[in-house]
């Protein structure tokens, strides 16, 4: 049992370094959070312990790894006298991410009366039994006593200095406390009987979301702010994300990887707070939306299904073929979409000598509208010949603002500057590529526009040279890329399988079903039961 008798003693001794004042009553009420942008220290009892909020005075992102709980510290506590410290651990025992812990469903282990006979060793930590992770161990006795617990870094006692701190439970021999009393960290708060602890304290008036891997440290410090983040990687991930940050007046708290910069994150609130939902709620198309497309060219039927009728036939055929696929995906939100041929390869040179077709606005325009009357997300799908996808897509900046309309790389069609379709089939370097995803993502961002889209067809590992150099850092892009293999559906599986080898996890899948090509082609059941994992993008061509 630590009680403030263990501490004077400890002090005595010389095991523990500095000791607080005398034992006091803790506060009947919690402290409330200090405004945004204060600059007040402020006043703590030296005979109790409390933690103390502030309100960040921006939307704020807190980084992912070991920096993350001082940070999350940084931004939403000004007091803190008790914490809990882990030692620098090997490399093998990095902290185990785990699911956000909830302040307002934990229950503290019930804190046991002083006992002045009671013996305690200041001198050692606990051993803990083998396998235990440190990092959650820590962090689960930070939720018990509504304290924050921290890793060990040369950065940590100027934050226990901001954060008035005098207790530190440690787990092992941290190094950068400062001079403070340290203790052995107890296995469960009901060995700590300490005035003010278990901590209360008021939240303050932020919302946090937090990415699915979040360290556990980090989550201590929400906790201890009594701040339960929703899972989501951007505030518009789900209805009701969405719903959350439309109607929260305050600062906006993201936690982990996938949100971006400070400057980033603001903008992606900013497009929850006004673009449309999609079907089924949230302004984010994946995870949370699978598409079912009609692909095709608004000239011609020889090009796919789309074409094969006008608008509003189309946008009834496809509500057709969505039917078929919510019956067999009942548990998820499927949503149409029109995949537009916007550049067309052409045996042709053309006028630029570019061997492509750039279909004209006003003919695109009857079909995007068609599509944005009737919740269908549009992807405009180049075919660049000899030009640059980049100087493609520029050429359609315009309809690429508008919220539902996203892009799609077609490197069969890429020409070397000496090559002529049907030749040969195309293929794109990397570096293209990611040019076309930056320009992509800064308008995304310019114009507080969701993620978008940004499809990369492929039937052979040859046709993006570099590929594993892929750039998914920007969360304004949301990268798929598209299986195009036709014929007998035992070469398209083993196609599906070789193309979707050593993508990371945050790249999306699409399958295509050929009409004519495929030898069946698949039925929207066989679609759902034989192709695996579940593609994001379903077209019909």
């Amino acid at each position: 049992m630590i009680t403030r008798r263990h501490l004077l003693a400890g002090a005595a001794t010389g095991t523990v370094l500095i000791v607080a004042g005398c034992t006091g009553d803790a506060p009947t009420t919690p402290p409330g959070p200090l405004p945004p942008d204060s600059t007040e220290t402020p006043r703590v009892d030296p005979n109790t312990h409390r933690v103390v909020t502030r309100t960040p005075s921006a939307d704020t992102v807190i980084p992912a790894g070991p920096d993350g709980a001082i940070a999350a510290s940084r931004a939403l506590l000004a007091a803190a006298t008790a914490v809990v410290v882990v030692a620098a651990a090997p490399a093998s025992a990095a902290p185990t991410a785990v699911a956000t812990p909830s302040p307002a469903t934990a229950t503290p282990s019930p804190t046991a009366s002083a006992d002045p006979t009671a013996s305690a060793d200041p001198t050692a930590s606990p051993e803990p039994a083998p396998g235990d992770d440190p990092y959650t161990a820590a962090a689960a006795l930070a939720l018990e006593l509504g304290i924050p617990a921290f890793p060990d870094s040369p950065g940590l006692a100027a934050e226990l200095d901001r954060l008035q701190t005098r207790t530190v439970f440690a787990h092992g021999s941290p190094q950068h406390v400062g001079d403070r009393e340290v203790v052995p960290a107890p296995a469960t708060a009901a060995e700590v009987d300490l005035p003010g602890l278990p901590a209360q304290t008021e939240p303050p008036p932020v919302l946090a979301l937090a990415a699915p891997a979040t360290d556990p440290l980090t989550q201590s410090v929400l906790a201890a702010a009594k701040l339960t983040a929703t899972e989501a990687t951007h505030p518009g991930m789900t209805a009701d994300t969405t719903a959350s940050v439309k109607q929260h007046e305050g600062p906006l708290l993201a936690v982990g990887d996938g949100f971006g910069t400070a400057e980033q994150f603001a903008a992606q609130a900013r497009a929850t707070r006004t673009a449309p939902e999609l079907p089924g709620g949230g302004i984010v198309p994946f995870p949370t939306h699978h598409m079912v497309a009609l692909y095709g060219h608004p000239q011609t039927a020889a090009l796919g299904m789309m074409g094969e009728q006008p608008p509003a036939a189309a946008v009834e055929r496809l509500n057709k073929l969505l039917a078929q696929y919510r019956e067999h995906m009942p548990d998820k939100t499927v949503m149409g979409s029109f995949e537009i041929i916007a550049t067309v390869a052409s045996a042709a040179p053309g006028a630029d000598g570019d061997y492509t077709y750039q279909t004209p606005v006003e003919l695109l325009m009857p079909w995007i509208e068609a599509a944005e009357a009737n919740d269908i997300y549009v992807v405009l799908d180049l075919q660049p010949g000899r030009k640059s996808f980049l100087t493609q897509a520029q050429h359609y900046e315009d309809l690429l603002k508008r919220p539902t309309v996203g892009l799609a790389l077609d490197p069969e069609w890429r020409l070397k500057p000496d090559q002529k379709h049907l030749r040969q089939i195309g293929q794109v370097h990397i570096d293209e590529v990611n040019e076309v995803g930056a320009w992509l993502a800064d308008l995304v961002q310019a114009n507080d526009l969701p993620p978008k889209v940004l499809t990369l067809h492929q039937f052979q590992t040859r046709m993006i040279i570099e590929r594993e150099r892929l750039d998914t850092s920007r969360p304004e892009i949301q990268y798929l890329v598209h299986v195009d293999g036709q014929g007998p559906q035992g070469s398209k599986q083993a196609t599906w399988e070789v193309i979707r080898r050593g993508l990371p996890d945050s790249v999306f899948l699409g399958w295509k079903n050929f009409e004519d090509e495929d030898t069946p082609m698949l039925t929207p059941k066989q679609t759902v039961e034989q192709v695996h994992p579940t593609p994001h993008f379903i077209s019909y061509q």
